[in-house]
């Protein structure tokens, strides 16, 4: 339980930060979360399936908006990092400067970075009002840390009324 509570703290704040900087840095380093968890998996399910919907906030929110990568790193380790995303390449690439720094990854690695888009597994766009839209890994998570009786910080927990559907 204290696994899911830190995973989620550190989600909740990295997404946070990522949200209300102009170049945003992570306040803490990832950690891992059960990609298996059927609550995850209907996540990404929910973030691929609404990409229509990212594409739409971001053009009006671009200073806000977020994705959450497959990424494998040059040691061929899989990390889900949070990029901040600086424009559309195409109708198959987003330009992005990544905001988790992957933790297996040797060398140098240039922050600006080229994805597809099936490397999305998440999004996440603030509006002018501080809504968040998407966001579906963070909102399995609060699901996860109450079905394992996980009581979360005040702080994070008014994060949960922030969340709207698309």
């Amino acid at each position: 339980m204290a696994f899911i509570l830190i995973t989620l703290v550190v989600s909740a704040l990295g997404l946070f930060v990522c949200l209300n900087s102009v170049s945003p840095r992570p306040e803490f380093a990832p950690l891992l979360t059960d990609p298996d968890d059927p609550l995850m998996i209907e996540a990404e399910e929910k973030a691929r399936s609404s990409l229509d919907a990212f594409f739409e906030l971001f053009e009006k929110f671009p200073d806000h908006a977020l994705v959450k990568l497959y990424f494998v790193s040059n040691t061929e380790q899989v990390e889900h990092l949070w990029a901040e995303v600086i424009e559309r390449e195409g109708e198959e690439n987003l330009r992005v400067r990544l905001v988790t720094p992957p933790v297996t990854h040797k060398g140098q690695l240039d922050r600006l970075y080229t994805c597809t888009l099936s490397d999305i597994e998440d999004w996440a766009v603030q509006d002018d009002s501080n809504n968040i839209y998407g966001g579906y890994s963070e909102r399995a998570m609060f699901k996860i840390a109450e079905r394992e009786g996980v009581v979360l910080p005040k702080k994070l927990m008014s994060r949960k009324n922030l969340y709207r559907d698309p």
